[in-house]
């Protein structure tokens, strides 16, 4: 007796062209869904770090009674007794070790440094010694000291006898009552969807933080002025 085999019917063409374009659409809605999601987490991965870097400098201030630290503001793990550098005096406070070179004593070679001070947008910077390196390997942190800066504009520009007082008194003050940044991305490698690329900011009045507000040429000018005469 023979049995009749069972109809089986694959897919039309249409039908697998229809599939495709669903799995196609799915994948474009979910892609960026999930890029904007690991922007966000590196953005909150950076706004934690410099919010653990402005405890470090708050109990700095605590033991120097309000006056920032005057180091150099440049980066590199090298100074001297009197003017030691940002990362020989900032990991005490922050209970972590100080960024070293991989191979000891090349100050060429490239650094090894705790995630704190690491931006994770900081992969591919134009700045430093080294040219399409991120920062901190290059640098050993990824963010640059602004009142360091300051100090040393107010110092050659701006013949300051003390800038050490003139910067701290400065951030003190505030200009307008807007407070000032302290650790600062070296970069702008942040973009967010409504304002664009910004960088991130510790500020000196409570230590939050922010995104950077843009550049104000008016207020980085009364702000000099203060540190001027703050500063004698």
């Amino acid at each position: 007796m023979n049995e009749s085999m069972p109809n089986r019917r694959g897919f039309t063409l249409i039908e697998l062209l229809v599939v495709i374009s669903v799995i196609a659409l799915l994948i474009g809605i979910t892609l960026p869904a999930l890029g904007q999601a690991r922007d966000t987490g590196r953005r909150t991965k950076c706004l934690a770090n410099l919010r653990s870097i402005g405890q470090g400098f708050n109990l700095y201030l605590n033991e120097s009674k309000g006056l920032f630290p005057l180091v150099r503001p440049l980066h590199g793990t090298t100074g001297t007794p009197s003017n030691p550098s940002l990362l020989e005096m900032l990991p005490t406070y922050l209970d972590v070790e100080a960024p070293r070179h991989e191979i000891e004593g090349d100050p060429t070679s490239f650094y090894i440094t705790a995630d704190v001070f690491k931006c994770p947008s900081d992969k591919v910077a134009d700045v430093g010694d080294h040219e399409w390196e991120p920062a901190w390997r290059t640098e050993g942190t990824s963010y640059e000291y602004q009142p360091g800066l300051a100090m040393l504009a107010a110092e050659l520009l701006l013949v300051v006898k003390n800038p050490q007082v003139g910067v701290s008194k400065a951030y003190e003050k505030g200009v307008e009552s807007r407070p000032m940044p302290i650790m600062q991305d070296f970069g702008k490698w942040h973009k967010l969807r409504r304002s664009g690329t910004q960088q991130n900011a510790v500020y000196y009045n409570d230590f939050h933080a922010d995104w950077a507000p843009p550049e104000d040429v008016t207020l980085l000018a009364k702000f000099l002025e203060d540190v001027r005469r703050y500063g004698g």
